[in-house]
């Protein structure tokens, strides 16, 4: 199976190193012609979980004449997804397919407006981070999930697992629920990243005092009134159990929002609260504290050139 990834982050660089190493020889493609040129002069540096090596998968800017992908795996940005269509739309064969497993909602929308049919949705709870150029820590390994939107167990879902699995750590499995995943995990974002990061804290932090945890509760009955208006089944019966093991889990981590914000990067804001306010409204509900996480981080974004040190 030919495999390329679509954006080269921190992310991209973990999965495409990993299937590297397992022999599948994935292509990797950034549009960032800086960080192709030190990544096929230096390799990337990999630390962490999966062990500290340089490695040197295929990288290119764009598709550089890249074609006769069997597997396109998205991890830009959300916001980038559009843009990617092209790019995909030259590398893909005939019979090719794509899997999205980045995060919030509309990516699965957006591709498969393009490619009506081709698309598979999906989540990860791999986790990486960048440290300097060329170099990406791998923070933890988790389970990926993939599966049709409308519930099948299909061939193509078995072959792209089987696939996936390959991956040392690759705990890679299918789903008859892949709206319930996006939209589950959708819910974990949405209810630690905005906050964490506007109070400038660890996951583990954030539910420590009762009102980070009040919080969290008003964010989860928004999201949860969007998702029952929807009839989407969710992964769990307590989204907030969910959301506090999460941040237990991952207690050292700045969330990847987070990180964003402190880099000087724009955030996906608009695909995880944005996206659960704006559905609200299309469903005549309302969702103002996910509204107003929206705007906040919004203004962090605008703000960074005048904001006081160290706030």
């Amino acid at each position: 199976m030919k495999i390329a990834i679509v954006g080269a982050g921190a992310l991209g660089s973990v999965i495409g190193s990993l299937l590297w190493e397992a022999g599948l020889d994935p292509v990797l493609l950034e549009r960032n012609p800086e960080e192709v040129e030190h990544a096929r002069t230096n390799g990337v540096f990999i630390e962490g979980v999966s062990g500290d090596r340089n490695v040197r998968p295929r990288i290119y800017n764009e598709d550089a004449g890249i074609r006769g992908i069997d597997l396109v795996i998205v991890l830009v940005k959300s916001y980038d997804t559009k843009g990617a269509c092209s790019t995909i739309q030259r590398i893909l064969s005939d019979d090719g397919s794509i899997l999205t497993i980045q995060n919030g909602v509309g990516n699965f929308e957006i591709l498969n407006e393009e490619f009506p049919g081709r698309v598979l949705a999906g989540v990860t709870t791999m986790g990486a981070m960048t440290i300097a150029k060329g170099r990406v820590r791998h923070t933890g390994f988790g389970p990926t999930h993939l599966g049709e939107v409308n519930g099948e167990i299909s061939e193509r879902v078995i072959t792209i697992r089987d696939t996936l699995r390959l991956m040392n750590g690759g705990s890679v499995h299918e789903s008859d629920n892949a709206l319930g995943l996006v939209w589950s995990k959708l819910i974990i974002n949405a209810a630690i990243n905005a906050p964490a990061t506007l109070l400038g804290l660890r996951n583990g932090d954030l539910p420590i005092p009762e009102s980070g945890r009040q919080l969290i509760t008003m964010i989860v009955n928004e999201c949860v009134a969007v998702v029952e208006a929807k009839g989407i089944r969710l992964l769990f019966q307590e989204p907030e159990t969910e959301i506090f093991k999460v941040c237990a889990g991952t207690s050292g981590n700045l969330n990847s929002m987070f990180q964003d914000i402190l880099a000087g990067r724009r955030t996906e804001i608009d695909f995880i609260n944005g996206a659960i306010a704006a559905h609200a409204r299309s469903l005549n509900l309302e969702a103002p504290v996910n509204e107003t996480l929206t705007m906040l981080i919004r203004s962090l974004e605008a703000t960074g050139d005048v904001r006081i040190p160290n706030h």
